[in-house]
């Protein structure tokens, strides 16, 4: 039992651990190995929405619409319901719908006036229920210049009557209802459809098209150099500053150590790469990325670290990856998410072989101190909703971190309201003020 002993029993734990964890890193270096060549998309190339987004989108867009006084409606829809539907389909599916819903509220009023103006509703007989859909369909067709849609290949979704039908009407009356836009634009005087939005909401639009694409490395299974080494054999190349990103290339983030930068035109090759699907390269905002990065000097050696609020899976896996450098644990509090999220949250973290995450029964607030499920938190991230005025692509965060889709219909006209800034600052207000107690 001398002190020597202990010693050599820690230096051998030690080697067996980095022994492990070489071995870990020499099977993903085989695994990774045959990653195909990168090539990235024009944006041409992004597939046009299925029948099941049109309808998930018009649903969306039917409870968050704005409402207008009467002597100013031009369309009657149906009455809103009390909740926004509930999310059904794949993760990209919803995304689209809500990417879709979004980009129709912007253009709501030109879109409106459309419709009215060809009298595509009367013509066409488009009742009410249907308005939605017209008008998430309307602004695909005219943001495709109203080309067709290409026909569904074999194993697509089942095509949905209503969508096709009201396919073929937009397709019938595209003279007319180009001929309208082409009038409101005159009578407006827009060089494009675009100007109808605000400058800081068509700001908004041109950065989000080129902004770079961030994404994480799993440090747990795998390094920043030996990704980088596989990069670099499916032909990318690195660059050292972000502003000389192009197609086929990427760089290192300078704030986040764990990140890589790509080009926009990469998601696509990239999510469909082995890379992404083995969650050895996890794709997220840059906003989440930064706040784990600025987690991790603040880490104890086997530590809890407390993730309260709302986010996503992937940044509890994030935050799990950092704790297990210094062998600590992350705690989540369940009864704050659904149970679909937490499902969620347990299959991710179940398919990334993390195993230092641990759910609570308790809810964040009634947590105490003394509580014994507590008593190794050293420290606690709060990463509340907030209104994401501040993001050029609103929709992908907002869909991955949970975020409040109530305020898409302020979004879409440049500024949160003030009833809406207040309920949010006291939400985050009472989730600090209980984090520091």
């Amino acid at each position: 039992g001398s002190r020597g002993d202990v010693n050599m029993s820690s230096d051998t734990e030690k080697a067996i651990i980095i022994s492990h964890q070489e071995q870990g890193h020499q099977n993903t270096k085989q695994l990774l190995s045959s990653l195909p060549h990168l090539h990235s998309l024009s944006p041409d190339s992004v597939c046009p929405p299925s029948d099941q987004v049109f309808l998930q989108a018009a649903a969306i867009f039917q409870q968050l619409r704005r409402e207008k006084p009467v002597s100013h409606q031009l369309l009657q829809y149906e009455k809103k319901t009390d909740t926004l539907p509930l999310d059904s389909g794949d993760k990209a599916t919803q995304k689209q719908a809500y990417q879709l819903a979004f980009n129709t509220l912007k253009y709501q009023d030109l879109l409106e006036a459309m419709i009215t103006d060809s009298c595509f509703h009367t013509s066409q007989h488009i009742y009410s229920d249907l308005l939605p859909l017209a008008m998430v369909m309307l602004f695909d067709f005219q943001d495709r210049k109203f080309l067709l849609r290409r026909g569904p290949t074999e194993g697509e979704q089942e095509a949905i009557p209503e969508v096709r039908d009201l396919e073929k009407s937009l397709q019938r009356w595209k003279t007319k209802l180009a001929a309208s836009l082409a009038r409101f634009r005159v009578k407006h005087n827009l060089r494009s459809v675009s100007r109808f939005l605000s400058v800081s909401l068509r700001a908004k639009e041109h950065r989000a098209k080129s902004l770079p694409l961030y994404a994480w490395v799993n440090t747990s299974h795998t390094s920043l150099d030996e990704v980088c080494e596989v990069l670099r054999s499916a032909k990318l190349s690195e660059v050292k500053n972000v502003a000389d990103l192009m197609n086929s290339t990427f760089s290192k983030d300078p704030l986040c150590t764990d990140t890589l930068i790509f080009s926009q035109s990469l998601r696509t090759p990239l999510q469909s790469s082995i890379l992404t699907s083995t969650h050895m390269l996890n794709i997220q905002d840059r906003s989440v990325c930064v706040a784990v990065s600025v987690l991790q000097p603040l880490l104890f050696d086997k530590g809890d670290v407390l993730v309260a609020g709302s986010f996503s899976a992937l940044t509890v896996a994030h935050v799990a990856v950092a704790a297990a450098a210094r062998s600590g644990r992350v705690l989540v509090c369940g009864t704050d998410h659904t149970a679909s999220q937490t499902e969620e949250m347990k299959e991710l973290l179940s398919q990334m072989d993390i195993k230092n995450v641990k759910v609570l029964s308790e809810a964040f607030c009634s947590l105490a101190e003394w509580n014994n499920a507590v008593r190794r938190l050293k420290v606690i991230i709060v990463l509340p909703q907030c209104s994401s005025s501040a993001l050029n692509d609103p929709v992908t965060t907002m869909h991955s971190e949970h975020g409040d889709w109530n305020l898409l219909p302020d979004l879409s006209h440049g500024s949160v309201s003030k009833s809406k800034i207040f309920s949010l600052t006291t939400q985050q207000a009472r989730l600090l003020a209980h984090a520091l107690s």
